[in-house]
């Protein structure tokens, strides 16, 4: 019988997260669920870790080489049975890395034969790469991933009970509709709906919802409180945010300081490829990430130019292994820390001479946001780029001077710039914006190969 694909079915959907939030989870989780969350206990402690991690690499590569299709035809000459603790990462090393378009090709042949394909759930990842890969899940799987998100955000104090509010693509709603509904206790904020009509009715329901932890994209949450900021509204109940999909930005976490005070604030760095899994916090002033060692090896393929890709490998995904995945998202990884998450192959913009740096080092004034109510960099051609706003009713040509004059004074020498006035920016289909757009880009994304929860 085939599962049924909940995000399709939202009453199903609903009452089967609410169920599992309401009961004993001994009772209706898989014992791998409590074996993450004693795995990490356990390193929090102090203890390490090392050995068990291993365990998981080299069961992983040998289900790999023996039930994968794809491993199982690669020619790796590999001998399975040669395959141990000790030496799991150097056979690891052995392994070719692993491009999104080759998955993309044959997703299939990816799954392990232990599973049947009917019976599992499909999701498919990219929406903001413009890359969709097709991926196959179960249950066990995604509550093996739930465990990671249920310790981390436990420790800043969330529960499954907490009146919680999402603003992410589990509560899209059409143009025509309101932008609420109800998933178990989770208030769900239609991402589309953010915007100057919608708003304060939005901040109204969830001020009555008197709501204690919100979850949603960086966009999102980041409209959201700005909006508070701007108006000097308050939310008292709020006890934690977390913010996901999409790169968080130190104006985000400013905002946030601002409006709710020193709450918890929780961001992380994931893929729905389920390989490489992060967690932010700020090291000398600036966003850095930490990868979470319990989750998977995570390394970096090193370009030419001197751009570090981020490669990941997961130790818990038996259903469809990814070893060494490329996942055209790029920063430098110095013993288990990323000082900065330089974005995605299709996030670099490309100056006259050719030269690529990471388009979100083009920073948004701050008084922008008075006059602006989205922002997104373009790039159609080397060398220029156009600033594509969606301005507020008190935008006006001296402040359109002044955004382009502050630009102009950081990047002017590497790029020609202009603004283009657009009413019509729209979200991804899950309802993620993208801040920046290079059409040039998208050849090479396709031939080089860049969570959530």
């Amino acid at each position: 019988m085939k599962i049924l694909d909940l995000q399709k079915h939202r009453f199903w959907y609903s009452l089967a997260w609410k169920v599992a939030d309401s009961l004993p989870k001994r009772l209706i989780y898989p014992r791998e669920y409590f074996e993450v969350i004693n795995l990490l206990r356990r390193q929090d402690a102090g203890q390490d870790i090392e050995a068990d991690i291993r365990i998981r690499l080299a069961n992983i590569l040998v289900q790999a080489l023996t039930t994968v299709p794809y491993y199982m035809e690669s020619g790796l000459d590999i001998d399975p049975q040669s395959i141990s603790p000790e030496n799991a990462y150097d056979v690891l090393a052995q392994f070719p890395y692993l491009d999104k378009s080759t998955i993309m090709d044959q997703p299939e042949r990816f799954v392990s034969n232990k599973f049947k394909i009917d019976a599992l759930n499909i999701y498919t990842s990219g929406g903001s790469t413009g890359q969709g890969v097709k991926l196959y899940r179960n249950l066990v799987l995604r509550l093996i991933e739930r465990a990671f998100f249920d310790y981390h955000w436990g420790k800043s104090g969330w529960k499954p009970t907490l009146r919680s509010v999402r603003m992410a693509s589990s509560g899209r709603k059409k143009e025509d509709e309101d932008p609420f509904s109800k998933m178990g206790n989770i208030l769900c904020v239609s991402p589309y709906h953010l915007d100057d009509k919608w708003i304060g009715t939005i901040y109204e329901t969830l001020n009555r919802y008197r709501t204690e932890f919100i979850q949603g994209y960086s966009s999102c949450v980041g409209y959201f409180v700005e909006y508070m900021m701007r108006n000097s509204l308050k939310m008292e109940t709020v006890k934690g945010i977390s913010l996901a999909s999409e790169r968080v930005t130190k104006r985000h976490l400013e905002c946030i300081r601002k409006v709710f005070g020193d709450i918890p604030v929780v961001f992380h760095y994931g893929l729905g490829e389920i390989t490489s899994l992060a967690w932010g916090f700020i090291k000398d002033g600036e966003i850095a990430y930490k990868f979470e060692k319990a989750y998977g090896y995570s390394e970096n393929h090193v370009y030419p130019d001197g751009r570090h890709e981020i490669v990941g490998t997961s130790y818990w995904n038996n259903i469809m292994p990814l070893i060494r995945y490329r996942t055209q998202d790029f920063g430098k990884i110095v013993n288990g820390i990323m000082s900065n998450l330089d974005g995605r192959s299709q996030e670099f913009l490309v100056t006259h001479t050719g030269a690529k740096f990471p388009g979100f080092s083009i920073s948004i004034d701050t008084f922008v946001w008075d006059y602006v109510e989205i922002f997104q960099v373009v790039q159609n051609e080397p060398g220029k780029i156009e600033f594509h706003i969606k301005p507020r009713s008190n935008y006006n040509p001296d402040v359109e001077n002044k955004i382009l004059e502050a630009q102009q004074k950081k990047w002017g020498g590497f790029f020609e710039m202009k603004i283009v006035v657009d009413d019509t920016i729209e979200r991804t289909v899950s309802g993620k914006l993208r801040l920046i757009v290079n059409n040039i880009g998208k050849t090479e994304t396709t031939t080089t190969n860049t969570h959530s929860q």
